[in-house]
């Protein structure tokens, strides 16, 4: 019975990661990924964190927030970056916490989808508020958590 219980768990986590990979496109239709932006020049790193793997995800690389000579504003995924992806839910945000909470506003700024792995430049609008300390990677078709990094 034990292991029944076990291999049900399993199946149903196996499940909330597959809706990943089959991709619920309601989340792909209202924003198209934004990272085929090209930013030329050096960049100067604001605040940079680590990625830490969740929901059993290979989730890893680095956030950042970044600004370039002509004074825009970017969030970078690193060379390294990389998580389970999907045909258009894995979304980035920035959050006041290491928990995306999407029933308390104010507390995330949605950045843009991620449909693929490496370095990745989403242009933000202007400097991110300050009160944004997390970078979250997240599924929006099972609305779990695939990775989240401290911004220092």
């Amino acid at each position: 019975m034990k292991n029944l219980l076990k291999l049900s768990l399993s199946f149903v986590i196996m499940l909330f990661l597959s809706s990943c990979d089959s991709g619920s496109m309601k989340d792909a239709d209202k924003m198209k990924p934004a990272d085929q932006v090209e930013v030329t020049g050096p960049v100067t790193v604001l605040k940079t964190g680590t990625l830490t793997a969740q929901s059993s995800t290979n989730t890893k690389g680095m956030v950042q927030v970044v600004t370039n000579a002509e004074g825009k504003y970017f969030v970078r995924l690193t060379e390294d970056f990389t998580t389970k992806f999907s045909t258009g839910t894995v979304t980035v945000y920035l959050s006041t916490s290491d928990r995306l909470q999407l029933s308390a506003s104010g507390s995330f700024q949605l950045v843009s989808i991620v449909g693929k792995a490496g370095e990745h430049f989403f242009p933000l609008s202007s400097a991110p508020d300050g009160k944004f300390t997390h970078g979250i990677i997240w599924c929006g078709a099972a609305a779990i958590p695939f990775g989240f990094a401290p911004l220092n």
